[in-house]
């Protein structure tokens, strides 16, 4: 369990990484193509509730070390990272309340119900970051928040960012893995 969410930290903090590397840094619009969601979908769908630490660490880790503390909004950067890091979480048990998946078929992942949870977290992180967000954060230039920009930027973001991941990792990552008699 720990070395799971050590690994799971790692992966997150590493995408985020790799993103910030890429996009840059302002949380009042997001970037449109956001890896982390991916990493949180997965690990919470491959380890269950045991991955929340794993995946809440990589994701304050990248909060303080990749985005400079958030860019100075010292408290709704980490009440947003937790709503990111719980986004995943609340779609699982809604689709599972409602019947609508277990994400497994004799043992393999259902791609089709992962790209509904994607989009599914991807919208609930989005909505509550805007009411979380809205009139209280500025980005890096003194602007406030952009409703529009900002649904339409994380929005886009989580989705094709959860969706590339999870496509890496399913199906080009652990099938060159399998072949090569690693996992």
């Amino acid at each position: 369990m720990y070395i799971n969410n050590i690994i799971i930290a790692i992966v997150v903090f590493l995408t985020s990484a790799l993103m910030s590397f890429m996009y840059g840094i302002d949380i009042t619009i997001g970037n449109y193509l956001w890896l982390p969601m991916g990493a949180k979908v997965l690990a919470f769908l491959l380890f269950g509730l045991w991955a929340f630490p794993g995946v809440l660490l990589g994701s304050l880790m990248s909060g303080i070390f990749l985005y400079d503390v958030w860019s100075g909004n010292t408290f709704y950067g980490p009440l947003g990272t937790l709503v990111g890091v719980l986004a995943p979480l609340f779609a699982i048990m809604i689709m599972r309340y409602f019947r609508l998946s277990n994400f497994f078929d004799e043992g393999v992942i259902n791609f089709r119900h992962v790209l509904f949870l994607i989009i599914l977290s991807s919208l609930i992180n989005t909505l509550t970051k805007l009411f979380l967000y809205i009139d209280k954060v500025r980005g890096i230039d003194g602007k406030e928040v952009d409703a529009l920009n900002f649904i339409q930027s994380y929005l886009t973001g989580d989705i094709l960012g959860g969706i590339a991941f999870v496509i890496i990792v399913l199906k080009l990552l652990l099938p060159f893995l399998r072949n090569r008699k690693l996992v």
